[in-house]
């Protein structure tokens, strides 16, 4: 299989400066001493603090989903405690007081580093490792930050199959990429089940990306592909899918939410945004399409203050296909939690569509499914 690198040369270059990378965060976490691990399961996450509201939607739909088994949730901020809005992390564990939720922080020097690298697979390998660090119970749940669980039982059964397996990591599928196969059986991170002493039996920088030589391929090693790959049986990577019905997650949508954040007006990959101002309503800021339908309404794609925190951002790439998609996915959610239809979000996809010119004819021809329209339809005539 080929590789990205245009020589050997090129990728021994690339493999020197992420292991310069690994030297420099290995010092920044090291494992602390924990108690006996307790049956159950804690779910991860790593939140980012430049992005607060994002973690309410997140919470809403695992407090609707959570199974007895599920003991507590840990939340890692990406930033020192004062970066948050004052109040937050109170008014989050008041909105949510059936699930038991802790938030730590990074310290200072550890935000100072990721700062100042501003490199996500750092933050999302550092806020992983924190959490470990702070966990009382025998298996984590990686929830990444924008993922929205539907299925009403997928969790609970997905933990009792690894329970019962004996696996060490349990992914919803197999990794491709980076060339890396799916018959390398290597689980992928989000919304995996992983036994805590099995990752802690590792040093933490371990678990971060690196470059390598796999199966005679130069290879790219994600978080925790390395300790997958080398480390672990095949027989105790497994797998247990979750299905477009279980689990709403709209890709790169931090991401392209920080570009625009680092980088404003810039035109940039916004396939996902869209799906911004629905994780705010769902976390409980009710006005959020309010604000993000005024946005666009002034008619500036370029600029374009979707959930009037600031941050500009450019729409020009944005195409109906994309809205389409994303409208599915918040109608996917809107039905599943069973709520009425709301005359506010059809006026935040029509100032979508009519934003980046879409045809009269073409708005709202998705392909949504029969009681997606139907939700659409009572929803236009409110």
């Amino acid at each position: 299989m080929a590789s990205k690198y245009q020589s050997y040369f090129h990728f021994l270059v690339a493999k020197f400066y992420r292991n310069y990378r690994r030297y420099q965060i290995a010092k920044l976490i090291t494992w602390e001493p924990l108690p006996p691990l307790e049956e159950g399961c804690t779910a991860i996450i790593g939140m980012c603090s430049r992005i607060p509201y994002i973690l309410g939607a997140n919470l809403y739909c695992l407090s609707k989903n959570r199974w007895s088994d599920l003991k507590a949730i840990i939340i890692a901020v990406d930033a020192e405690k004062s970066s948050l809005p004052a109040g937050f992390e109170e008014e989050v564990i008041k909105q949510f007081p059936e699930l038991k939720l802790t938030f730590i922080y990074y310290n200072h020097r550890q935000a100072q580093f990721t700062a100042q690298v501003n490199d996500p697979y750092i933050y999302s390998w550092l806020s992983w490792s924190l959490c470990l660090n702070h966990i009382w119970t025998k298996t984590a749940l990686i929830q990444d930050y924008d993922a929205l669980i539907l299925g009403k039982e997928i969790l609970a059964k997905r933990y009792q199959a690894f329970s019962e397996s004996g696996a060490k990591m349990q992914g919803i599928t197999w990794y491709k990429g980076n060339n890396f196969v799916v018959e390398d059986h290597l689980a992928t991170t989000f919304e995996a089940f992983i036994d805590v002493n099995w990752i802690r039996s590792f040093p933490p920088v371990m678990g971060h990306n690196k470059f390598g030589i796999f199966k005679g391929r130069q290879v790219n090693y994600d978080t925790y592909l390395d300790i997958q790959a080398n480390y672990t049986p095949e027989s105790q990577r497994t797998v247990m899918p979750m299905s477009l019905e279980d689990l709403a997650h709209p890709s790169n949508l931090i991401t392209q939410y920080m570009r625009f954040r680092n980088s404003p007006g810039k035109p940039s990959l916004c396939f996902s945004i869209p799906m911004l101002p629905f994780f705010y309503f769902l976390a409980g800021r009710t006005n959020a399409f309010t604000i993000a339908t005024q946005a666009l309404q002034r008619g500036d794609p370029e600029h374009v203050d979707l959930l009037g925190d600031g941050v500009q951002m450019n729409l020009t790439l944005l195409d109906i296909a994309s809205i389409d998609f994303n409208f599915k996915l918040i109608l996917q959610v809107l039905l599943r939690y069973e709520i009425k239809p709301f005359k506010e979000l059809i006026d935040y996809g029509i100032a979508l569509y009519q934003i980046i010119k879409t045809p009269v004819e073409q708005i709202w021809l998705g392909d949504f499914t029969p009681v997606q329209r139907e939700w659409i339809a009572a929803a236009k005539r409110l």
